[in-house]
């Protein structure tokens, strides 16, 4: 099946340029219209072809973006001193009261990028309808954004030495390895017993696909660059062995190693193949994000309290490789260029056919024009297209005396033949012998 649908596909017609002269035949300007068409299709594959490909490339390079995530951290009390009144402090007893105890929040939200509003004057009536449907429009194209827990892959909360020896104080969240996206969420909160002040640090292990280094600092110093993941670090080895020169001659592979590459890998030739697995060593855990702040629990802050905001840079997708998919795997997309390749077919056919016709135009004209002429000039043709298929030499003709020609110096003679009868005399031995009857 396979071979008989590569023989209709060789079979297939793919000329589509219209023969020449033929828009002597033709009545107004269609070949001219055609062409133009033609010249034109030809630099829209090209251009098509080289957005194709540059598409490709940012989707295998994965690249992202940095956006800014805002952080609340704030906190509230209950059951302090302070806040008993006076008459509660003088009708009930010490020992009845509840425990003081406070409660940390820790929100955080992906900052949208600001719209362009310069024209928005222009778009509003006396009524402000058009504004509410084009903020309701802009809504419904914002993509929804990701939790705060999905940027980070473990949070732990950090207090003074003098409660680091409490399993009570031992706050820490982990993402477990199993981790779906639908449990990820915008805000964490703990409670505890307290009635001071105390000093914490909110710590944020990133969690970035694919994972990202820190590298060290020999290797900070040659690339140039404070963290990267390893596709990065392997690429940047490889531009700088070419700006430096560092390739043998002889085998492109092996690289020699400068001061700094030596101080790296310790070697003072190494083969670039093994530098992915030499640079493990070089590539360190990130450091948390610390995020200081000082739970109040006094009278003077909750009189109005007001949460402390922190805004850090956190790496998303680029929202035009979400964009590039859509178009990629959209299945009208391939229905399309289905259909467009079925009418590039079907236009082939039909250029097949004007050849056609326009080798018979020319045949019955040249007949009509001289037909003695052409009458000769057909004979001969056919007769020489006949002696050609029989091997035999025309009168005047010497094309085929060398195939007549025997003896040492004759064609029959060479190695070519010999490796040829060789060849022949091997397959008839090989060939398996008849049943005897």
């Amino acid at each position: 099946m396979e071979h008989q649908a590569a023989q209709r596909r060789a079979r297939k017609p793919t000329d589509r340029n219209l023969p020449d002269s033929i828009e002597d035949l033709v009545i107004g300007e269609g070949v001219k219209q055609y062409n133009k068409l033609r010249e034109m299709e030809k630099r829209l594959d090209a251009t098509m072809m080289r957005k194709r490909l540059e598409v490709q490339d940012s989707m295998s390079r994965h690249q992202k973006r940095e956006k800014t995530m805002r952080i609340w951290i704030s906190n509230t009390c209950s059951e302090q001193p302070w806040q008993m009144s006076q008459n509660e402090e003088e009708n009930v007893a010490f020992d009845s009261l509840g425990e003081p105890k406070y409660r940390v929040e820790i929100k955080g939200k992906l900052l949208e990028e600001p719209e362009d509003d310069s024209d928005s004057e222009d778009d509003v009536d006396s009524n402000g309808k058009e504004q509410e449907g084009a903020a309701k429009n802009s809504k419904e194209r914002l993509p929804s954004s990701r939790p705060f827990t999905f940027f980070f892959k473990a949070l732990k909360v950090e207090f003074d030495e003098a409660f680091m020896g409490d399993p009570n104080y031992n706050i820490a969240w982990k993402k477990p390895p199993t981790h779906t996206p639908e449990q990820d969420f915008d805000h964490f909160t703990f409670q505890r017993k307290s009635d001071e002040n105390m000093n914490v640090n909110i710590c944020l292990t990133r969690d970035e696909q694919p994972e990202r280094f820190k590298l060290s600092p020999g290797l900070a110093k040659t690339l140039d660059m404070i963290e990267a993941d390893r596709a990065e670090v392997v690429m940047g080895l490889w531009d700088y062995v070419k700006a430096m020169g560092l390739q043998e001659d002889d085998e492109r592979r092996t690289i020699r190693c400068d001061e700094n590459l030596r101080a790296l890998f310790g070697v003072d030739t190494i083969s670039f193949p093994q530098i992915p697995e030499r640079i493990l060593p070089h590539l360190l855990p990130l450091d948390p994000i610390r995020l200081p702040y000082t739970i109040r629990l006094d009278k003077e802050f909750h009189e109005n309290p007001e949460p402390t905001v922190y805004d850090i840079d956190v790496r998303v997708e680029d929202p035009v490789r979400a964009l590039y998919l859509k178009m990629t795997q959209n299945p009208q997309h391939q229905t399309q260029l289905r259909e467009i390749a079925e009418l590039d077919d079907h236009l082939a056919v039909l250029v097949q056919a004007i050849h056609h016709s326009k080798a018979r135009h020319d045949f019955f004209t040249g007949m009509a024009n001289d037909p003695v002429g052409f009458c000769k000039k057909w004979m001969a043709s056919q007769k020489k297209d006949l002696s050609v298929i029989l091997a035999e030499a025309e009168k005047g003709d010497f094309s085929g005396l060398e195939f007549a020609k025997g003896g040492k110096d004759g064609v029959w003679n060479t190695d070519l033949v010999k490796e040829a009868v060789r060849y022949r005399m091997a397959k008839d031995d090989a060939a398996p012998l008849p049943p005897r009857r």
